[in-house]
């Protein structure tokens, strides 16, 4: 896990000004509104007693815990505080900011495509695994397992070739064009082949942006189907994969169910053969797994991820135990403990 990035950690509409208790990246925090709507997350932890903060409350815009201690949203208290963290809402997500990075020299949120745009109809949804959330991410731009996991829907095990394709790299995304040759649709997405000719070529879409949002965008012949998916790390073998489906066609309420039902089924294909994949943690080191040319996608994400790491903003060393290690808030430098 990373350091000095804002992390897509739950759908915007889920905080509100009751406290919301979510656990992420291995710690539990606290989540709630302020009066004017801006997000708060606080640790629950008291960094001077090194308790939990037990059951809160808000009060105006601070929260209060369990023994009556005042928590500013800044994480201050009076003679204490706890860690607190920058939020803001973008795409539907409530991001938080883990790092103790200023504001000025932060990397930026995404501009991700589509996502507010009239033309698609949109869909939320939660898809729980027992992976490590780089797994979920690496699986998510994924093109080699298509045509054998999800053989009968997109993927085509008779046409199992991947062609060559250029991977189109900044220093915190990627993004790859690559063409696919599924079996006919059926059910009610049989209706938008205007052909049932086993040749027909998909033009898909696949990208990732640092640290877990994962995209897969598919040119179906009459509209454009969208998956984001923010992976969200609960601790190092659970990841919450909190996706919005946006599509261009069936635009009616009355095609969202099918849209879940559709995504899910794909997850759920996944699901088995990630779950068995080990070691269950990323490995730091590219060559200690075998890659093949149709990786190209992920093994740019592992650079990057590295490059990272090489910068020191990996979250928690190796052989150190995450209950010893906090992340790191830039409002904590103000604090004096007593």
């Amino acid at each position: 896990m990373l350091k000095n990035f804002w992390w897509p950690i739950e759908f915007s509409q889920v905080i509100t000004h009751t406290p919301r208790k979510l656990c992420v990246l291995g710690k539990e925090f606290w989540a709630y509104r302020r009066q004017d709507g801006q997000g708060v997350i606080i640790r629950d932890l008291d960094m001077r007693t090194r308790r939990p903060l037990g059951q809160v409350r808000v009060d105006g815009d601070d929260l209060v815990s369990a023994d009556g201690r005042r928590y500013r949203p800044d994480g201050s208290a009076d003679d204490t505080f706890a860690l607190a963290y920058p939020t803001t809402d973008r795409y539907g997500w409530f991001f938080a900011f883990f790092g103790d990075l200023p504001e000025q020299e932060r990397i930026p949120i995404p501009d991700l495509p589509h996502i507010g745009d009239a033309a698609f109809k949109a869909v939320y949804g939660n898809f729980e695994w027992q992976v490590h959330y780089a797994r979920a991410l690496e699986n998510g731009v994924d093109a080699a397992h298509t045509p054998f996991v999800h053989g009968g829907s997109f993927g085509n095990p008779d046409e199992p070739e991947i062609e060559n394709y250029d991977v189109l790299a900044t220093e915190t995304s990627a993004m790859a064009t690559i063409h696919l040759k599924p079996t006919p649709a059926r059910g009610l997405w049989s209706r938008i082949y205007t052909s049932k000719r086993r040749d027909t070529v998909v033009k898909t879409v696949v990208g990732w942006w640092m640290p877990n949002i994962s995209i897969l965008e598919v040119h179906l012949p009459l509209g454009l189907l969208v998956i984001y998916n923010a992976h969200v790390p609960i601790h190092d073998t659970k990841t919450v994969s909190k996706y919005i489906g946006l599509r261009t066609f069936f635009k009616g309420n009355w095609a969202d169910a099918n849209t879940h039902q559709r995504v899910v089924k794909i997850f759920r294909q996944d699901q088995k053969v990630v779950e068995a994949q080990r070691p269950e943690i990323l490995p730091y080191d590219l060559a200690a797994e075998l890659h093949v040319r149709s990786d190209a996608i992920q093994i740019a994400y592992r650079k990057v991820r590295q490059h990272f790491f090489d910068r020191g903003w990996g979250l928690y060393p190796r052989g150190k135990p995450q209950d010893d290690i906090e992340i790191p808030s830039p409002y904590a430098s103000q604090f004096a403990m007593a």
